[in-house]
C-alpha cells in the first residue's frame, strides 16, 4: 500500500521554501552529530559553500527573498521555483540588498527548480558572476537525497520528485501517445540542448485557450524584414497522456498594420510551406499570424522537426 505523501498536496513554491528551511536547519551546530547535518552541508556545497561553514540564520521571505541562508562568510540566496522563471531582475535586486547589508560576506545564489523549465539563471555581472550562481534542477536534488533514508519529511520530498522521473521512465519510448508533459519536456529540452538551440527566447509551457489549450514549445526564431518566423511544437494532452502533436511553422507580424503591409509576403511564405508538405489555413484580413503544420506520429517526426533547418527553405 502506497504511503500518503504530504508533498502530493503541498505543491506550491511556499511548500518548497518550508522544506528548504527544514533541511538547512539541520545544518546548525546543535545537530552536528546527525546524518541530516551532513546532508544540509552537502546541499550548501552544491552552491560552492564549504561544508565546514557554520549556518547562523535561516530566513523566509526576507526582503522578498524566498529563502536566505546566512553562514559565517556567505549569504546564500535561494530563489525557489517550480515551473516558472525568474522575472524583473529579482535575483540581482536581492544580491544588491544583501551586499549593502554586509559587504564582507560573499553572495551565492541557488536557483532551485524542481519543475520542468528551460533557462538557467545568468548573472548580470554587477555583484554576481555566473560562478556565484548555481541552478539546481530536479535531478540534482534527487542525486543529493537518493542515499538518505531516515527523516520522513526528507524522504517524502525525495519520493515526490522521484515520482516525476519514474513517470518519464514509464512512458513507452516509441509510442508518443503514452507520453506525459514531463516526458515531452525531457525529450524536447535535450534535443534542443544537443543542437545548441537553447536561447533566451526558447520556452516550453502550458498555453490556455478557449479550445482547451496545449503544451507548447517555441524555438528557431528568425527575422525576415518586419516579420518573425519560428517553429512551434503544439502538444494536446488529456489526463496527462498525449492526444495529438502538431509541428507548426509560424510567421508573425507585430501588429495589424505590419500584417496588412506584408500580407502577400505571408501568403507566399505559406505557399512555400505547403510545397514541403505542411497544411496551411488561409490568412484572414487583420490577422497578425500565418501558420502551417504537420501532425507528428512518432518520436522521430518530432526530432527531425527540431533538427531540420526548415525555415531556410521558406
Amino acid at each position: 500500500m502506497k504511503t500518503p505523501n504530504i508533498f502530493n498536496y503541498a505543491t506550491s513554491e511556499l511548500s518548497q521554501d518550508a522544506f528548504l528551511c527544514y533541511l538547512c536547519e539541520f545544518g546548525m551546530e546543535k545537530f552536528k552529530n546527525s546524518e541530516e547535518y551532513k546532508l544540509a552541508h552537502k546541499f550548501l556545497a552544491l552552491c560552492a559553500i564549504p561544508e565546514d561553514e557554520k549556518i547562523e540564520n535561516i530566513k523566509r521571505q526576507y526582503c522578498k527573498i524566498d529563502v536566505l541562508i546566512e553562514t559565517e562568510n556567505f549569504f546564500l540566496i535561494i530563489e525557489d521555483k517550480t515551473d516558472t522563471n525568474e522575472h524583473d531582475d529579482q535575483i540581482s535586486r536581492y544580491a544588491e540588498i544583501m551586499h549593502s547589508e554586509n559587504k564582507n560576506k560573499k553572495i551565492k545564489v541557488c536557483y532551485f527548480k524542481t519543475g520542468d523549465y528551460v533557462q538557467d539563471y545568468k548573472a548580470d555581472g554587477k555583484i554576481l558572476s555566473d560562478k556565484d550562481v548555481y541552478s539546481l534542477r530536479r535531478k540534482d536534488i534527487l542525486g543529493l537525497l537518493e542515499n538518505y533514508h531516515k527523516d520522513k519529511v526528507i524522504n517524502m520530498f525525495y519520493d515526490k520528485l522521484a515520482s516525476v522521473e519514474n513517470e518519464i521512465k514509464n512512458c513507452d519510448e516509441n509510442d508518443i501517445s503514452t507520453w506525459t508533459k514531463s516526458k515531452w519536456f525531457d525529450v524536447i529540452y535535450n534535443a534542443l540542448k544537443n543542437n545548441n538551440k537553447i536561447t533566451d527566447r526558447v520556452n516550453i509551457e502550458d498555453v490556455p485557450n478557449a479550445q482547451g489549450g496545449f503544451y507548447g514549445c517555441w524555438f528557431d526564431f528568425k527575422r525576415i524584414e518586419e516579420l518573425t518566423v519560428y517553429k512551434q511544437i503544439e502538444i494536446h494532452i488529456k489526463d496527462n497522456k498525449t492526444e495529438k502533436v502538431n509541428l507548426c511553422l509560424r510567421c508573425d507580424a507585430e501588429n495589424k498594420d505590419i500584417a496588412k503591409k506584408h500580407k502577400e509576403d505571408m501568403k507566399n511564405w505559406l505557399k512555400k510551406a505547403e510545397k514541403i508538405g505542411y497544411i496551411s489555413p488561409r490568412i484572414h484580413t487583420g490577422k497578425t499570424t500565418a501558420f502551417a503544420y504537420q501532425e507528428a506520429k512518432t518520436k522521430d517526426d518530432v526530432l527531425d522537426f527540431i533538427n531540420d533547418d526548415i525555415l531556410t527553405k521558406l
